[in-house]
């Protein structure tokens, strides 16, 4: 009986020094994690301009524009180049102003091609592997280094998320 005793205390004091050790528990935190597109966004809201970035979570600024650029392979507007079919996260950071507040991107210049919608709502996409350009026949391509031009618009057809 000796030795039951023994054996319920020792475990009854090794039950009580983890639970010390481990410390209070924690609820689970209700915030939203802090990103670094967040942080552009908050650095950047109402701006009005889009912006794509060559890494995830929107790192490495491609360029920026208040307004549209159909071809970022040429050298005009202020994608120009090397901009061209390097994008993987997106910000948007348009205003309500006038309801052009959404962005289309395109897989070829023109606009043409692939394509997916920013909204306005969404602020921005920080990984675009995640995402996909659909044709006006309803094929699908991965949307990360794909986009080649971009376009304001009222509306939003094929949203990325």
């Amino acid at each position: 009986m000796h030795k039951i005793r023994m054996a319920l205390a020792t475990a009854a004091t090794a039950a009580t020094a983890c639970t010390l050790l481990a410390g209070p528990a924690q609820a689970a935190s209700d915030t939203v994690q802090v990103t670094h597109c967040n942080a552009w966004y908050q650095d950047h809201k109402e701006d009005g301009f889009f912006r794509a970035f060559d890494a995830v979570d929107c790192y490495e600024l491609l360029g920026e524009a208040s307004g549209n650029d159909a071809n970022w392979a040429d050298g005009s507007g202020t994608f120009r180049g090397s901009d061209n079919d390097a994008a993987t996260s997106l910000l948007n950071t348009g205003t309500y102003a006038g309801g052009i507040n959404n962005v289309m991107v395109f897989s070829d210049a023109g606009p043409n091609g692939y394509m997916g919608c920013m909204s306005r709502g969404e602020i921005f996409v920080d990984d675009l592997r995640d995402n996909t350009l659909f044709n006006a026949n309803g094929l699908a391509m991965n949307a990360n280094n794909k986009i080649s031009g971009h376009e304001w618009t009222s509306w939003c057809y094929n949203a990325l998320t």
